[in-house]
């Protein structure tokens, strides 16, 4: 980079965060960076083509969109496995685990842009006229509750409030287990466990609801989606492929990576067929489980580009961004394309690519001003005796 551009970040506090994004730390695993670019995308495909098919009618690339709720669950598997590691790496280092250090970590992580996207939020309903709404739903956001009570006002808050459920409860539970359990590798079994009593809790709420186990039914699925303790299975495999990577005890280390991805493949496709509403998200858990076990195994090389890091990074922020100005590039650009209704499958790839774009703009905007600063505090309270 130029000097003279060097020197003027510096003089508007931004070269920080810019030196950060153009110099990922050592230990970073593309293969990572690679599947939260992934999720993040699909994602922002599922809303920006929801919203085109509205307006158009959908078409072939907007049916891909159908699948971007997945998206949420590989971000729950990376959640799984990244948060995870830092705990077993601290039960195996210190044998028990700080949950003061770990509640402040995640909390300077997520807090700050959240809940700046809460204010913001809340701002326009009461700028537009809407403050009934805001009032009526925006409570259950600040208490990380929308994924239970109603829907919000911060777009995809319901899966931040899982996973703040699992930064709560994850973290007590292994500081009550590690007396009994002492080593990392011991807590598998119950993980395992834990994995398959999830759907069992599943089928309890689904059969309770639709009356039979074996009828498909898009409202009991959408009853299944959104409470942390029926959708919480990637989370779960998630600390258990860390468990596996940080222990160095498990029969996987004697596999193939291929082969557990191969044999993840086969039982989910198997439970899929027995019922898809009910195992949809221990599948998704497995498979994309057994991918991560496959990526910090093998490097491949097309994810060795630094744009998959810089969009990982950026991924937070698009994540809570991109829904809110979806409907606007639609409406306002996208059917103003002279070839929209003769090519709808073209124009809403395009609109896919310029709401990509869009949507991590902003979001470097707000990893520089809010996440970042927040994160250099973080460090700074953290090496703090006592923290």
């Amino acid at each position: 980079m130029p000097t003279g551009l060097r020197r003027a970040l510096h003089r508007i506090s931004l070269w920080g965060p810019i030196h950060e994004l153009l110099n990922p730390p050592a230990s970073q695993i593309p293969f990572l960076d690679g599947l939260r670019t992934i999720a993040v995308l699909l994602v922002v495909n599922a809303h920006l083509s929801a919203n085109f098919g509205k307006m158009f009618g959908a078409n072939a690339f907007s049916r891909v969109g159908n699948i971007g709720w997945m998206g949420v669950d590989l971000f729950f598997v990376l959640s799984g496995f990244f948060i995870g590691g830092q705990l077993w790496k601290e039960i195996g280092r210190d044998g028990t685990v700080d949950i003061r250090s770990f509640v402040l970590r995640r909390g300077f992580r997520i807090w700050p842009l959240y809940y700046f996207m809460f204010v913001a939020t809340f701002t326009r309903h009461l700028i537009l006229g809407q403050s009934m709404a805001a009032k009526q739903y925006g409570w259950s956001d600040l208490v990380f509750l929308t994924n239970y009570l109603n829907h919000g006002l911060v777009n995809g808050s319901w899966s931040l409030c899982t996973e703040e459920h699992f930064y709560l409860v994850a973290p007590v539970l292994l500081f009550l287990s590690v007396p009994f359990l002492k080593q990392v590798h011991r807590f598998r079994p119950y993980l395992w466990i834990l994995l398959w009593v999830v759907p069992l809790i599943r089928i309890a709420v689904y059969v309770s609801h639709t009356g039979s186990f074996f009828v498909h039914s898009p409202w009991g699925f959408s009853l299944l989606y959104y409470p942390s303790y029926t959708h919480c299975d990637g989370l779960i495999a998630g600390m258990i492929v860390s468990n596996c990577w940080v222990s160095r005890k498990s029969p996987l280390f004697s596999l193939s990576s291929k082969w557990v991805l191969l044999i993840a493949i086969v039982v989910s496709a198997g439970l899929y067929w027995l019922q898809k509403e009910i195992f949809v998200f221990t599948l998704l858990g497995l498979v994309f489980g057994a991918t991560v076990w496959f990526g910090i195994q093998n490097r491949v090389s097309i994810f060795d580009s630094r744009l998959f890091y810089w969009i990982s990074r950026l991924s937070f922020g698009m994540y809570l961004n991109h829904e809110d100005m979806c409907p606007w590039v639609v409406q306002n650009i996208l059917a103003k394309l002279c070839f929209v209704q003769r090519f709808p499958a073209t124009t809403n790839i395009l609109g896919f690519l310029l709401m990509s774009c869009i949507s991590a703009c902003v979001a470097l905007v707000t990893f520089s001003l809010i996440e970042y600063p927040f994160l250099q505090m973080r460090k700074r309270v953290l090496s703090k005796p006592g923290k």
